[in-house]
């Protein structure tokens, strides 16, 4: 058996290879170009405005929120269970304030052992249980905020309303219907037997400001059930036309930022003609810059 500190050096850095490391590094890299992408057309946009008293867009506000959920997901595939058990048992004869201060001497300085202490700190021998309750109400406010955030129907409307006002605002509501659509059908085919939809709803574009409330009332769920689950998807396309709402909401009805944000999430594919009139007006505002 090793003992001593080559023993706490290797329960340290058996944390480090994470099995999500390919896959981090692929949406970290997706989130970054996301964010760049919808930097570049809202300059563009802002230049081309020739508005020299407009305020500077926000540029991509919500990349480092996406970040950081990006590292939570990432940290939660570390293997922390023979770590987190080896610590317990070094410290169980210590008192509760003292345990994380003794684990922490025992790890190495630099960036492993920090990541190491993450990982403790959080668990129930090392946590303070004042900490642990603030922690539990927080989490239980936010969670009555998510709660909250859920559009009733005379929001949906005005949002709806407020989207096609927007320019290619419903072109970009209906294109991510259609691939969400297909992306569940083609999801419900490769199914198991017992988890198949018998039958899925067809897609249904919105057509216009007349089309606002017979489209919510389409969907309503009917006879083929009210909700389901699809590897973890709500009801089609009520699950869609809710989440995208909520992403129109949050951006301040600004359909660039959406779009972004979207594509930053691996909901909506990029946008051909959107991509070459961002490069174009970005030429253009260039060559005015230039003379």
């Amino acid at each position: 058996m090793i003992h001593s500190d080559e023993k706490v050096r290797q329960m340290a850095r058996s944390l480090l290879p994470s099995k999500n490391r390919e896959a981090s590094r692929e949406a970290r890299a997706h989130i970054h170009r996301a964010a760049r992408q919808e930097v570049r057309m809202e300059l563009a946009m802002w230049l081309q405005s020739g508005d020299v008293e407009a305020d500077v867009p926000s540029l991509a506000p919500w990349e480092r929120v996406e970040i950081r959920k990006q590292v939570y997901w990432r940290r939660a595939g570390d293997k922390v269970n023979p770590f987190i058990r080896w610590a317990t048992a070094r410290t169980r004869h210590l008192p509760r304030e003292d345990r994380r201060g003794h684990a922490r001497g025992l790890l190495p300085q630099g960036v492993i052992g920090e990541h190491a202490m993450s990982h403790l700190e959080r668990t129930p021998a090392f946590e303070d249980p004042t900490e642990a309750a603030w922690r539990d109400r927080h989490w239980l406010r936010q969670r009555q905020q998510r709660k909250g955030a859920l559009l009733d129907r005379g929001e949906q409307a005005q949002l709806l309303r407020a989207l096609l006002q927007e320019p290619d605002g419903q072109r970009t509501f209906n294109r991510f219907l259609r691939e969400r659509y297909t992306w569940t059908r083609t999801l419900n085919g490769q199914a198991s037997a017992n988890r198949k939809l018998k039958e899925l709803p067809s897609h249904r574009p919105l057509l216009g400001v007349h089309d606002v409330n017979p489209f919510l009332d389409s969907l309503q769920p009917n006879a083929w059930g009210s909700y389901f689950n699809t590897w973890g998807t709500l009801t089609p396309p009520m699950h869609w036309v809710r989440l995208f709402l909520q992403r129109f909401k949050a951006h301040r009805r600004h359909i660039p930022s959406v779009r972004a944000a979207l594509e930053a999430e691996g909901l909506l594919e990029r946008d051909p003609s959107v991509v070459h009139a961002g490069r174009a007006a970005a030429a253009r505002a260039r060559k005015l810059s230039g003379r």
